[in-house]
């Protein structure tokens, strides 16, 4: 059964979303724009501040990647949002979560 972190390597990423979505979801991480709400090892639900506060969620069905943002831009792709969410959970990305 794949759990959420097998989708999160730089190779799937960028299979899953256009090179400019992936830089803006880069730019969210390192600005500190992502805090994640939810998290385990088929599910993760964040906030990503843009101009608006978004929330982005992605969780693991089966072995299929599922998703959805409040932007309403992540119809065929993940949008900057979930990348930024997918992005924070590499090593060295984020700081610790706290599941309090």
């Amino acid at each position: 059964m794949a759990i959420i972190d097998d989708w999160f390597d730089r190779r799937t990423l960028l299979d899953l979303v256009p090179p400019p979505v992936y830089l803006q979801g880069a730019s969210a991480v390192e600005n500190g724009a992502v805090r994640v709400l939810e998290r385990d090892e088929r599910h993760i639900r964040s906030q990503v501040e843009d101009r608006e506060i978004y929330e982005a969620e992605f969780h693991v069905e089966g072995e299929e990647l599922l998703w959805s943002c409040t932007c309403g831009k992540a119809d065929g792709h993940p949008c900057e949002h979930l990348l930024a969410t997918a992005l924070w959970t590499w090593p060295g990305e984020a700081p610790e979560y706290d599941d309090e």
